[in-house]
């Protein structure tokens, strides 16, 4: 594949915040590389979806290796894909969700940023953005398997991003508030409104919104940072 359009991989890509990334994208002349663990959810040109499991460490390498035998560079990187699967309090979570969500929320997104950062390194460019969460900040009952697994991923980024800088590769996380996503939704109207309540500006951001600060984060001026959290709808 011979491209001059830059190439961009996301995560997570069969519905929600990551589709919805991804048609932006496409729109704004991208060649986007998605994954999940299921098919294809959409069909766009310019669109390559593998169907694969993030946690599966020898799954990520062939698929990276994959999209850069494909592309032949990777530019942006945003690690999306993560579950939302309760809300329950530690002293009943099964260890069953432990290890789901530290399989697919942080090793799912350490295992993704190693091999792509292995790509950047080469290039001697690229752009690294993760998806956290405002709920690392609001230590919010029921939630100590996300806000823990996402609080990892702002660590690691931290740290990857001064394992990179000096080859010209950022790392930035984007924390977004509430998104009325299928898993929002799932948690009814109570939970949507409660969450709501929390954070500082009283409503639900759009993809576009956090489309607009990962654009920012992927502009050629936005060179000089790294390592940054931008958390969205929150005064933290």
């Amino acid at each position: 594949m011979e491209n001059n359009n830059p190439v961009m991989v996301i995560t997570g890509t069969s519905k929600g915040i990551g589709r919805g990334m991804a048609e932006h994208y496409l729109a704004k002349g991208y060649i986007v590389f998605g994954c999940s663990r299921g098919p294809a959810t959409f069909e766009r040109e310019n669109y390559h979806h593998h169907q694969l499991d993030i946690g599966d460490e020898k799954q990520v390498r062939e698929w990276v290796r994959a999209v850069k035998k494909s592309a032949r560079k990777i530019d942006v990187l945003v690690c999306n894909a993560g579950v939302v699967e309760s809300a329950l309090q530690m002293t009943v979570t099964p260890g069953t969700l432990v290890d789901l969500y530290l399989r697919t929320n942080f090793a799912g997104t350490y295992y993704v940023c190693r091999e792509v950062a292995k790509v950047m390194l080469l290039q001697r460019a690229g752009r690294i953005i993760t998806i956290s969460s405002i709920m690392t900040r609001l230590h919010e009952p029921g939630t100590s398997l996300y806000s823990a697994t996402k609080s990892a991923i702002v660590e690691m980024t931290k740290v990857l991003a001064r394992e990179l800088a000096p080859l010209g590769v950022t790392c930035n996380v984007v924390a977004p508030s509430m998104i009325l996503t299928e898993s929002a939704l799932a948690f009814g109207d109570e939970w949507q409104k409660h969450m709501l309540e929390k954070q500082t500006l009283k409503r639900e951001i759009t993809i576009d919104e956090i489309c607009n600060v990962i654009s920012f984060f992927v502009r050629p001026e936005s060179g000089c940072i790294t390592g940054e959290v931008i958390h969205m709808g929150l005064v933290s």
